[in-house]
């Protein structure tokens, strides 16, 4: 990181490339920094050719602490997880379920132990106004251990009312099984992972739908990223605790990744990333499930390069990237490079934009 008054340029170089390889890009981030008043980061890709400049905008800094090490007795934390369909949620789930201090929506014996599943089971469609929430938490308050100090909401569709949700859900009137507690006080928390572009194989869900309507398929995710992102700038906004992970760290940087988790949600305690939740304890039939494996051995399970993603370096805060070779075949479809290709000019520049976005965020390792 080069700073100098007004600007900062942080730059991520191979050792074995000559500084004067990189004059030209960091002149102009120095340029534009200055002209912005923002610091900057500029990434070149040297692989593929090409360089990413960032900025670092005030809205981006994230809270660092989503909850407290010792919460109130008076109060409940919501912690929702905002992930897209397919994309690792019940992996990230699965982590946290290795706290005893969360209480989930499993016991609803709904699928994924999703909120919104819980919701059509009782009779509900998808909270879209301000009332609709205490309808929500009464529903969900069946199902939480609510002596726990940690909720978990896991939202995977209608990501887009996340946002109209959250002021709501702090205003919201609480069940009278949480009052009886002695609990008078709401607090949210909020965990945003995102898949990187290559790593779509990885679902079989997706490689179907992108075999059926690749453009669709690549512009549901891109939907998804701006989602997130709106979601992401307004939390940082109004000053709630929100973090991003990356699900490629989820995967091959397990041990990174469990420490940041920790060290934003010090009320959950350790966590195990290797855990296997029990039927009938954690998980039941109903939640379909199946996890047989725990999150650090399936990704050694698996060769990140089959996807065309390089590791980054933990120890030199180096991140990870997908790569874009055609000599890499992609497993099981015959697509290289990533779902940008599906889309038009303008639309590939705002999916990048928006991985370019939670890339820095998840930088924070």
């Amino acid at each position: 990181l080069k700073c100098v008054p007004r600007y900062c340029v942080r730059v991520c170089l191979e050792a074995r490339k000559p500084m004067a390889s990189f004059s030209v890009h960091a002149l102009l981030a120095m340029l534009v920094s200055a002209f912005l008043g923002n610091s900057l980061n500029v990434d070149q890709s040297w692989r593929s050719g090409r360089t990413h400049i960032g900025l670092h905008q005030g809205f981006q800094n994230q809270s660092t602490v989503g909850c407290k090490a010792t919460p109130d007795e008076s109060s409940r934390t919501i912690l929702r997880l905002i992930v897209q369909n397919d994309h690792g949620s019940t992996a990230l789930e699965a982590v946290l379920m290795s706290s005893p201090r969360l209480a989930t929506l499993c016991s609803s014996d709904v699928w994924q132990c999703e909120g919104h599943k819980l919701l059509e089971k009782e009779g509900h469609g998808s909270p879209s106004e301000e009332e609709d929430i205490d309808m929500v938490l009464e529903a969900y308050s069946k199902y939480w251990n609510l002596s726990q100090p940690v909720f978990l909401d896991k939202k995977t569709k209608w990501l887009s009312l996340a946002k109209e949700e959250d002021k709501p859900l702090l205003e919201a009137k609480l069940p009278a099984s949480l009052q009886m507690l002695g609990v008078d006080n709401l607090l949210t928390s909020y965990v945003i992972m995102y898949k990187p572009m290559c790593l779509w194989p990885m679902s079989h869900i997706i490689v179907q739908e992108v075999k059926a309507d690749p453009q669709r398929r690549a512009r549901a995710e891109l939907k998804g990223l701006q989602d997130q992102m709106e979601l992401h700038k307004y939390l940082v906004s109004v000053g709630r605790p929100v973090l991003v992970i990356n699900y490629a760290d989820l995967l091959w940087h397990p041990i990174v990744t469990k420490r940041r988790l920790e060290a934003f949600l010090p009320c959950l305690g350790s966590l195990d990333v290797d855990f296997v939740p029990k039927l009938g304890v954690d998980i039941f039939p109903g939640n379909n499930m199946k996890i047989s494996t725990g999150v650090q051995s399936y990704g050694e399970m698996i060769d990140p390069s089959e996807y065309n993603y390089m590791l980054g370096d933990v120890e030199n805060g180096t991140r990870g990237e997908c790569l874009v070779d055609d000599t890499l075949p992609n497993k099981e479809v015959d697509f290289t490079g990533g779902l940008e290709q599906f889309l038009d000019s303008e639309e590939q520049k705002m999916l990048n934009d928006a991985y370019l976005y939670f890339d820095e965020l998840a930088d924070d390792i």
